[in-house]
């Protein structure tokens, strides 16, 4: 119990420097993709997003699941093995980096909609690829330690150095190459960064059966996460190449928008896995500390994102601009992944730390499937709205494939009874402040206004009907 309290202390103590990052990284994020989407077009972030997609799949493949193996194994971790997990690392980066420059011209023919520059795009974007490569062992050793605070200052330095040069570049009238050169010093400062606030070096050593031992793990664990990847691909490969860049555009700065209020569920991802991994062999100590994550996450996320569909239009007139509202009704269909998330994830995180990677990878699989079965089908018949109506369908079936799953592990999670209280009051306060907001012009006065109003009558109305929530919270 006292190894249970000293990793609860530091996960809270994660928590509570991720959730700093948090802010300040997504008012960052906020502010720079106001001045974005005003500075620039639709078809800029459509052409940035597929240049990202193409560099991230020969990325996502190049990776084989180390850095999570490193995080689940419970044993002391050796320079030797870290020393050579890094160079492993290194050599797969620079191979992945090598195909893009020269295949660069042909990946690009499949874009009809891409520039001609497209394909410096992406020789510039593999230099990023490279530099990242550097901080994969460091930053995964301060991870593992829960050492989350050295973390949120790196993440706020990427931050601020990507969000910066974007901005600049772009009010200078450098179009997409500011995403792209932003990327390239967001790695840089990245790599600095880590090494300033890891003591770790890798040294002159390789062994290859270190590497080959958390391969085992790594490599399903992978799989997952190259199937999650490829389920999300269906708007840079399938809307790219038929709706067009704009289309492809629209998506993206559609679901940012959506995931906004995701910022809780970024931070307990990364201190879920391993902190559950640290208390995996206690079934029902595992269980009850699913169902509070479930409880606390719902707590935010169920009424920001209810505010937010509120209030979509309205932030999008103020904040935006109209150029964006054709992409309205795709936001509201991906915000059923916020108001699901603070569900799926605590679940999704146990069922990582029992070491059920191959099931995770069945999962997925089965989640690709019916996403590009699902939003190829929809796109064709609706436009690129289609690829958001899956969201739904996907979110709300995998809350129960993840319960049932548990359930086999021994694992007993209630859903409902932990998310009721959450669900209505944020009904009601999003119905109320629909109608209040329909009242009044759009103005940001009033959209501010509005959302105030909103999260103190979800307050007021949680203590009536959940009272045991709040002080749970508070706790």
């Amino acid at each position: 119990m006292d190894d249970f309290q000293e990793i609860k202390a530091r996960s809270l103590g994660g928590i509570g420097s991720l959730l700093m990052r948090q802010v300040v990284t997504k008012l960052i994020f906020l502010l720079a993709n106001i001045a974005l989407a005003r500075l620039l077009a639709p078809q800029i972030f459509g052409v940035f997003a597929i240049v990202s997609f193409i560099v991230q799949f020969f990325s996502i493949f190049g990776e084989v699941g180390l850095g999570a193996a490193l995080i689940q194994k419970k044993d002391q971790l050796e320079q030797c093995e870290l020393s050579s997990i890094f160079w492993f690392q290194q050599a797969i980066a620079w191979g992945m980096a090598l195909i893009l420059i020269f295949t660069a011209p042909l990946l690009v023919t499949f874009y009809p909609s891409l520039p001609p520059v497209g394909v410096w795009l992406v020789r510039a974007m593999a230099v990023s690829l490279v530099v990242s490569s550097l901080k994969s062992v460091p930053i995964l050793q301060l991870e593992r330690n829960l050492d989350f605070k050295r973390i949120a200052w790196i993440d706020i330095a990427e931050s601020v150095s990507f969000h910066a040069v974007a901005v600049g570049m772009a009010f200078a009238g450098f179009g997409v190459w500011s995403f792209v050169v932003a990327a390239i010093c967001r790695s840089v400062s990245s790599v600095a960064a880590v090494f300033t606030c890891s003591r770790w070096r890798p040294g002159f050593e390789f062994d290859f059966a270190s590497v080959l031992q958390l391969l085992r793990f790594g490599l399903p664990y992978q799989g997952n996460n190259i199937m999650a990847f490829v389920k999300d691909a269906v708007t840079p490969i399938f809307v790219g190449i038929y709706a067009g860049a704009a289309a492809v555009g629209y998506i993206n700065w559609a679901k940012s928008f959506a995931f906004a209020p995701l910022m809780l569920s970024e931070v307990f991802g990364k201190v879920a896995f391993p902190s559950f991994s640290r208390i995996q062999d206690d079934h029902l100590l595992l269980a009850r500390t699913v169902e509070r994550s479930i409880r606390m996450m719902t707590l935010i996320l169920f009424p920001v994102t209810g505010l937010m569909i509120a209030l979509g239009p309205d932030l999008i007139h103020v904040l935006y601009t109209d150029k964006w509202l054709p992409a309205l009704h795709t936001y509201y269909l991906f915000c059923f992944s916020p108001l699901t998330l603070g569900i799926l994830l605590p679940m999704y995180s146990a069922i990582l730390a029992l070491g059920k990677s191959k099931i995770i990878l069945v999962m997925t699989t089965v989640l690709v499937i019916m996403e590009w079965g699902f939003g190829a089908v929809f796109v064709v018949k609706f436009g690129f709205v289609g690829i958001a109506m899956t969201q739904p369908i996907t979110s709300i079936s995998f809350c129960y494939i993840y319960k049932y799953v548990l359930e086999r592990s021994g694992i007993k999670i209630s859903i409902w009874a932990n998310i009721l209280a959450q669900l209505l009051s944020s009904l009601f306060i999003g119905t109320a402040v629909h109608y209040v907001a329909g009242a009044y012009s759009a103005t940001v006065v009033n959209v501010v206004s509005c959302f105030i109003m909103g999260l103190i009558l979800y307050a007021a109305t949680l203590f009536i009907i959940g009272t045991k929530l709040v002080y749970e919270f508070k706790d």
